[in-house]
C-alpha cells in the first residue's frame, strides 16, 4: 500500500474503537472487495502520490513542482478509483446508485469514500494551466511554469531561445522600413545590439535613430525598440527565473482556499488503500472474518496469529 495507506492500518491498530460498526463497516467493504475489483483498484492505487503529505506542504507554501504535478496525477487517477467504486455499489446488491448507496446500511464506508474522491475542479484546471508536464525539481532551476500561461514569462523565454531570429526578423522590417538594403542588425559583447549603416546610406537613416558609434565606413545606430530589446535579453533569463518564482508562489497561494478539500481526498485514499491491502491479505492468507457477539467472550476456532 502507499504511504497514506499505511499510516492509515498503523493509526487503525493503534488506536482501535470500542464502537463495533466501524469495524463491521470496513468487514463489509473487505468482503465486497474480495468479491469483484479489488485487482483494478489496487492497480491505480499503486501510482498514487502522497496526497496527505503534499497537501500538509501545500498548506506550508512549501510543495515542489513535481509534488504538484504528482498531485495533479493522483486526483486524476483519484476520479477514476470514484468511477470504478460507483460501479461495484452499483452492481453489489441492493444497491442503485450512489444516493441509495449512501442511505445503505450494506457499504456506507464504500459510499462515503466515492464521495469523497471527487477531485476538485478549480485545483485540477489550475495544475494543467500553470504546470509544465515534467517540471523541473525546483523552481530556481526554471523550466516548472508551461508555456502558454503567462505572456511576460513567454516573452522573456523567446528572448532567451530566439534572440538571432528576432534580429533577423528586425532587420528585415528596418530594410523594409528604411530602404537601406545592405543594413545590419547585430550584436556584440563590447557594444551590444546595434543597427549599422554603410556610410554611403546614411541619408536614409531614419529620426528615431541615434547614433552608437562611429566606424570608419560605417556608423552604428540604436533605436528605442532595439534599446528595449537589449535590455530584455542581457537580463532575460535572470528576469524569467523570477517571473517564475513569482508566478509558482502566486500558484500556491492560489491553492490555499482548496487544501481541506485535498486533506478529505487524501483521508479517502488512504482508507481504500488500506481496505484494499486488507482484502488482498485476506485473500492471500485465506483470513476469514470474525463475527460479533452481544457477550463479552471470544472463541476463535482453527485460528492462528497473522
Amino acid at each position: 500500500e502507499s504511504g497514506m495507506g499505511s499510516r492509515a492500518l498503523r493509526h487503525w491498530l493503534l488506536h482501535p474503537e470500542r464502537n463495533r460498526t466501524q469495524a463491521q463497516q470496513r468487514l463489509q467493504a473487505i468482503a465486497l472487495l474480495r468479491e469483484r475489483g479489488l485487482n483494478e483498484l489496487r492497480s491505480v492505487l499503486h501510482g498514487i502520490s502522497d496526497v496527505e503529505r503534499i497537501s500538509a506542504r501545500l498548506a506550508l507554501r512549501q510543495s515542489k513542482p513535481r509534488e504538484l504535478t504528482g498531485l495533479l496525477r493522483t486526483l486524476e487517477q483519484a476520479d477514476a478509483l470514484r468511477q470504478h467504486l460507483l460501479q461495484l455499489l452499483r452492481a453489489a446488491p441492493s444497491h442503485g446508485d450512489l444516493a441509495h448507496a449512501a442511505q445503505d446500511d450494506n457499504q456506507p464506508l464504500l459510499a462515503d469514500i466515492a464521495r469523497q474522491l471527487q477531485p476538485p475542479q478549480p485545483v485540477l484546471h489550475l495544475l494543467h494551466a500553470t504546470l509544465m508536464p515534467e517540471p523541473a525539481a525546483n523552481v530556481r532551476d526554471g523550466g516548472v511554469i508551461a508555456d502558454g500561461f503567462d505572456a511576460e514569462l513567454d516573452e522573456l523565454r523567446g528572448i532567451q531561445n530566439h534572440s538571432a531570429d528576432y534580429l533577423l526578423a528586425m532587420e528585415q522590417r528596418e530594410r523594409e522600413r528604411t530602404g537601406i538594403a545592405n543594413l545590419r542588425v547585430q550584436f556584440n559583447k563590447v557594444h551590444g545590439f546595434h543597427i549599422e549603416v554603410t556610410a554611403g546610406q546614411l541619408d536614409k537613416v531614419p529620426h528615431d535613430y541615434q547614433r552608437r558609434q562611429t566606424l570608419k565606413n560605417a556608423e552604428r545606430f540604436i533605436t528605442p525598440e532595439l534599446k528595449a530589446f537589449e535590455d530584455k535579453a542581457l537580463s532575460a533569463q535572470d528576469r524569467a527565473l523570477a517571473r517564475e518564482k513569482w508566478l509558482y508562489e502566486q500558484l500556491l497561494e492560489n491553492l490555499q482556499p482548496h487544501v481541506a478539500a485535498l486533506q478529505t481526498l487524501a483521508s479517502a485514499l488512504a482508507t481504500l488503500d488500506a481496505v484494499c491491502a486488507l482484502a488482498e491479505r485476506s485473500l492471500t492468507l485465506d483470513w476469514q472474518p470474525p463475527s460479533f457477539s452481544k457477550e463479552a467472550c471470544i472463541d476463535i476456532t482453527g485460528g492462528r496469529h497473522p
